[in-house]
């Protein structure tokens, strides 16, 4: 066999693995994530242990994803058109995840304003969960994917180190204003997410990537928002047990929410024979927004 037909055999080879890996990401990714729904901290329960608990909402969703068959998608360096769903699914879960992490290890990590914020979490926000989810890296050394489980890996670290002797030990500082600034968090995603739903110039070919984008927003709230009131069982008291229980049935709507193919209608009035899945996601998006906003409400009296 002369060499040109040896490349081109080794070409096609290339390609037709290429294709493979397309299709099987096509066919087997799902864009949603496991819930975090933890069992609530007892009176008896330690500090470190409700750390772990919050620890676990801010990374639990970014974890998943980086742990799927297919891992993170963003950073690939062939992300074909066709599974961009999962894609932007997991692109929200990293935009979410980002402030969450700058919140929590500010307000919950330490006892006062002026106290040094934990280096591991520090890191985790500023070094690791701020890198560019779509960095591929030489030989993966500075990829997207290493630094993310480092910023899980440096949270799990401050839980587990809290209430110990240990030198680094953590802090857990959770005030009924830290719970106040964490549903306003939960407040400014939903916000967000519904700002990018409710846009009037989207359309069929953009309206998957806007929904999926806003569902993997809602996937770290939510796993935030439930960590928190596993933790503190005041914010359900305070906030009203109807408010909590309405949001969170929300967001198991907004995660178990993937139409076969998602469509926008079809025209602005709404009133066309096509699902309008983009009012849909909405509606979900707005009442748990507007139920947070209750609770909100009721933890400032």
């Amino acid at each position: 066999m002369d060499k040109g037909k040896l490349a081109r055999y080794g070409l096609g080879g290339v390609l037709g693995l290429v294709l493979l890996w397309i299709v099987a990401v096509g066919l087997f990714t799902s864009p949603h994530s496991k819930p975090f729904k933890p069992e609530a901290a007892t009176a008896q329960a330690t500090d470190q242990e409700k750390a772990v608990i919050i620890a676990q909402g801010v990374t639990y969703a970014i974890d998943q994803e980086l742990s799927s068959f297919f891992g993170f998608l963003p950073n690939d360096l062939v992300a074909p058109w066709f599974i961009d769903n999962t894609t932007y699914f997991q692109r929200g879960v990293i935009y979410a995840t980002r402030p969450a992490s700058d919140l929590i290890a500010k307000d919950v990590a330490r006892f006062g304003n002026r106290d040094t914020i934990d280096q591991r979490l520090a890191d985790a926000t500023s070094r690791y969960f701020s890198y560019s989810e779509n960095v591929w890296g030489f030989l993966f050394i500075y990829d997207a994917e290493g630094k993310y489980r480092q910023g899980i890996k440096n949270w799990a670290d401050w839980a587990a180190s809290v209430g110990t002797n240990a030198k680094n030990a953590g802090v857990f500082n959770l005030r009924s204003d830290d719970a106040y600034n964490i549903i306003k968090y939960c407040i400014a995603m939903t916000d967000y997410a519904l700002g990018m739903i409710n846009d009037n110039n989207v359309g069929h070919f953009t309206a998957d990537n806007n929904i999926y984008f806003a569902k993997g927003i809602c996937a770290v709230t939510a796993n935030v928002f439930r960590a928190l009131l596993a933790v503190d069982n005041t914010v359900a008291e305070r906030g009203g047990i109807e408010n909590v229980q309405e949001a969170l049935a929300r967001f198991d709507y907004i995660e178990e929410f993937d139409p076969l193919y998602v469509t926008a209608g079809g025209n602005k009035v709404g009133d066309a024979m096509m699902p309008n899945h983009i009012a849909a996601m909405g509606r979900h998006l707005d009442i748990a927004n507007n139920r947070l906003e209750d609770i909100l409400s009721a933890l400032a009296r």
